[in-house]
């Protein structure tokens, strides 16, 4: 009587893995995990270096409207234009509007072109550098995330881009307090508004940067009168009269 004898099947073997099999799924494993956690990571900390490109960009685009205002508006100001003041009639106080529009375009073409926003990509093609700053593009160090004041230059440079959407707008302001009897302190304002598209690898949001700015500060005095609130007119007693009694 003969038995059957039992022979493994082909493909199965009871040794270890060959090693080129245990290279390959190790590869394999690292680069997967490796993959899912710089997803993970980048996932986490895209928001706070957004919120960071932000503030830079509201810094350098109030920088650039205050050094525009410094050399177009305040250097250049001629008080007895910018305010009309209606003296003999109803006493109104208001912008000159051809004054206030001349040099409101000049600013707000500087403000432009120091951004270098009046290029289709002004990140690519530039005019002069001598007329805008040279912190357009900025690179962020990947160590702010920490918000560690020891690890923040540190790590390697993520690239923030800027770039306008729609126009640089501004509007006037004027604040105007009573002092003393019948004079008037008139403080001028002027509101920037410019929108900007914050641009950062993987990653792009719209930001409103606004800026005021102080353009200067009058003193209106006025006439005072010979009496003032409800007060009772004195007696006056004319002389060589004298009081009856």
């Amino acid at each position: 009587m003969f038995r059957k004898r039992f022979r493994p099947k082909p493909g199965f073997s009871k040794g270890p893995l060959p090693t080129r099999y245990v290279i390959l799924i190790t590869f394999i494993f690292f680069s997967s995990t490796s993959l899912v956690s710089l997803w993970i990571v980048n996932k986490s900390i895209e928001p706070v270096i957004m919120d960071i490109a932000k503030n830079e960009i509201k810094r350098v685009a109030s920088e650039v409207i205050n050094d525009s205002v410094d050399k177009n508006i305040l250097k250049q100001l001629d008080k007895e234009e910018v305010v009309l003041y209606d003296k003999n009639g109803s006493g109104t106080i208001r912008f000159n509007p051809k004054y206030y529009s001349s040099i409101r375009a000049d600013t707000i073409k500087d403000i432009q072109k120091k951004l270098g926003l009046n290029e289709e990509n002004p990140f690519t093609k530039s005019q002069n550098t001598k007329d805008q700053f040279k912190s357009i593009v900025y690179y962020i160090p990947l160590g702010v995330v920490t918000g560690n004041a020891l690890l923040a230059n540190l790590g390697p440079k993520v690239p923030v881009k800027m770039s306008l959407v729609g126009d640089v707008d501004s509007t006037e302001r004027l604040k105007v307090t009573d002092t003393g009897i019948n004079s008037s302190y008139i403080e001028l304002f002027i509101n920037f508004t410019v929108n900007v598209k914050v641009v950062i690898p993987s990653l792009t949001a719209e930001t409103q940067v606004k800026h005021e700015v102080k353009i200067g500060d009058y003193l209106f005095p006025g006439k005072v009168p010979n009496y003032y609130g409800n007060m009772p007119a004195p007696a006056i007693i004319q002389p060589g009269t004298e009081e009856k009694k």
